[in-house]
């Protein structure tokens, strides 16, 4: 058997602990790290539009003049996951 060492994705913590199963069967993870943002976290997303990345990827495409029909289609994701994205981040925008 061996052990595997699994960090959190967002602070690099290694006080991780298994928490449950998704309604799919993936097992999921808490990061025990206080200060941490996103404390529950998948090793896998089926769903590309849930990770960080593809979410800045999103403003950033937007922010360079893509559409939203062309960075669903680039990122492979849903056009509602781009608005949704949008509209969540729009604070941020408006000064």
């Amino acid at each position: 058997m061996t052990v595997v060492e699994i960090q959190c994705p967002e602070c690099g913590s290694l006080g991780v602990v298994r928490y449950g199963r998704q309604a799919n069967g993936e097992q999921r993870y808490r990061c025990n790290n206080v200060a941490c943002k996103r404390r529950i976290f998948l090793l896998q997303y089926h769903h590309t539009g849930w990770l960080p990345e593809v979410k800045l990827q999103i403003v950033d495409m937007v922010l360079n003049g893509s559409g939203i029909r062309d960075t669903a289609r680039v990122l492979g994701v849903s056009s509602m996951t781009v608005m949704s994205t949008l509209k969540k981040k729009r604070r941020h925008f408006i000064r």
